[in-house]
């Protein structure tokens, strides 16, 4: 099932940063560039969350919470969870809102079709530490004049310390395009400001395989996670695979 994401592997954009033997340009970022945007853009409209909302509820069914950002960030960011049960749906769907209201600051070789994302996450149930990841992931590129595409990770730090549970061997997280149906199709369903809007799943990772993906490429993780037969419905933890 993972054949398809590996066909939408493009190179890495060639910026100012060292490149891996697997080809990964590594991006780095002082701690003091965290800074959340506070007040008004007038690309973050109303007409985009009414838009998202239907596309959203086409997709995943009746929203069961939306957990809203008291602080008035910008892009304002809300995270969406959804119940099992829906169209055969039978995990919980968590999904951003928000994130998408402004473009990333994606290389001119990349183009606008990926300028424009959403983040999205499959679990067996919903946990808190799985909420705030979602948003602080989302207010990531915009607060660093980044972007987030398919095959790039994000390690928890340096070094990377384990995520959602103390002593788990889940460091970091990767983005790809979702192999859920219809969810891959989100870009046909939502366009803001003439960009196609896309989900970037998010995909939780070892040490072990964030090195694999940075010294042998993508594809290479993707066929490892094709061997294994890996879930895409996360349970709080896992073993790593390497």
């Amino acid at each position: 099932m993972f054949d398809w994401l590996k066909r939408m592997l493009g190179g890495a954009p060639l910026q100012d940063g060292e490149v891996t033997p697997g080809g990964s340009r590594v991006y780095t970022y002082d701690g003091d560039v965290f800074q959340n945007q506070v007040g008004v853009d007038h690309r973050c409209s109303s007409e985009n969350l009414e838009k998202r909302d239907k596309v959203y509820e086409s997709f995943f069914g009746e929203i069961d919470q939306v957990y809203h950002e008291v602080i008035p960030f910008v892009p304002h960011i809300d995270i969406y969870t959804f119940k099992p049960g829906f169209q055969g749906r039978e995990f919980w769907t968590i999904v951003t809102s928000g994130m998408s209201d402004l473009p990333m600051n994606v290389p001119p070789d990349v183009g606008p079709e990926a300028s424009r994302a959403e983040l999205i996450f499959y679990c067996n149930r919903v946990e808190e530490g799985y909420l705030n990841v979602l948003r602080a992931m989302a207010h990531f590129p915009h607060d660093n004049q980044s972007w987030f595409g398919f095959g790039h990770t994000v390690p928890n730090g340096q070094p990377a310390a384990p995520l959602f549970r103390p002593k788990s061997l889940m460091t970091t997280l990767l983005f790809l395009g979702t192999i859920v149906s219809p969810d891959a199709e989100l870009g046909e369903q939502l366009v803001i400001d003439g960009d196609p809007v896309n989900f970037l799943w998010v995909v939780p990772i070892s040490d072990a395989e964030c090195e694999a993906k940075l010294e042998h490429g993508v594809e290479k993780l993707l066929d490892l996670f094709e061997e294994v037969s890996h879930p895409f419905v996360f349970t709080g933890d896992r073993d790593s695979y390497l």
